[in-house]
């Protein structure tokens, strides 16, 4: 017991020293965050990289960031635009999955079975496969440099699971309360709005979040189909901080911690949900 304990609290701050140390050096001053030896816990704390960001706090100082980080500024219109992308995803996914994964787990589809298998194996393919054909089609309909490539392109990636983690779910309610709606004279539209949908709540809830935190925290399909600040994404304007002069670790810090919060917040606020989601398609996929 003593040996399981002491392997957990290892590999607990191996997990977590590199999180702690992104927090502590975005609170950090420039000349602390550079200090010899290295403080690992900061004397100052100040927030003053964050309200850089968001361009509140001293104007000198807002001015020197501008000077040595124009691209700091970009970060909050990259917020907006991941924030954008990410609820229309997870929006997109619930409306296209939903009717689908019902029809699998509820009608008479022929080879639903082969067909699900074809969902599932395309999260097999890695992402850079696709993304000089998705590129092209991208171009030719005019999307390149918006928002909707990006809304279009990760509904590509996400929508067959989301299918095929909702239909395991649907599987799991139980038929005959749908039977007492037909009864009643509902028909098969109503039934899956009025009955079913709410009753799986937890899983639509696992659906939209995973699919939120596949599109939030995405690169490369972001950084090849964005141009300008316009629909350029939060994991693209923090890699600008990094090119061969120089590296800007103080905002790449801070940036980091604005694009790990909120996926953080969604998991620690909806755990029960993600589980019971996940665990449904599990055992009945």
């Amino acid at each position: 017991t003593c040996g399981l304990m002491t392997a957990a609290a290892l590999f607990f701050l191996f997990m977590f020293t590199p999180v702690y140390w992104m927090v502590a050096t975005s609170l950090m001053t420039e000349a602390e965050m550079l200090a010899v030896p290295p403080h690992f816990i900061p004397e100052a704390p100040t927030l003053r990289n964050y309200a850089t960001i968001f361009g509140i706090g001293d104007p000198e100082y807002i001015a020197f960031a501008q000077n040595r980080a124009p691209a700091v500024f970009d970060i909050f219109p990259a917020m907006i635009n991941s924030l954008t992308v990410g609820l229309c995803v997870a929006l997109a996914n619930l409306l296209i999955a939903s009717p689908a994964a019902y029809a699998f787990s509820r009608l008479n589809v022929r080879r639903s079975l082969p067909l699900l298998m074809v969902y599932l194996g395309s999260r097999m393919l890695p992402p850079i496969m696709l993304v000089v054909p998705m590129f092209l089609l991208m171009r030719n309909f005019g999307l390149i440099d918006t928002p909707l490539s990006l809304i279009a392109a990760y509904c590509i990636l996400t929508v067959p699971f989301s299918i095929w983690l909702l239909q395991a779910y649907f599987k799991t309610m139980p038929v005959e309360l749908e039977d007492s709606a037909v009864i009643d004279g509902a028909t098969r539209w109503q039934t899956m709005r009025y009955v079913v949908l709410p009753l799986a709540r937890p899983g639509l809830t696992c659906v939209a979040i995973l699919a939120f935190m596949a599109s939030w925290s995405e690169f490369l399909f972001a950084v090849v189909f964005t141009k300008t600040t316009a629909s350029k994404t939060l994991p693209v304007v923090t890699a600008s901080f990094v090119d061969t002069a120089s590296i800007q670790f103080d905002y790449v810090m801070t940036a980091g911690v604005l694009t790990a919060l909120p996926p953080f917040l969604l998991a620690l606020i909806f755990q029960r949900y993600i589980l019971g989601g996940l665990a449904a398609g599990a055992v009945k996929g």
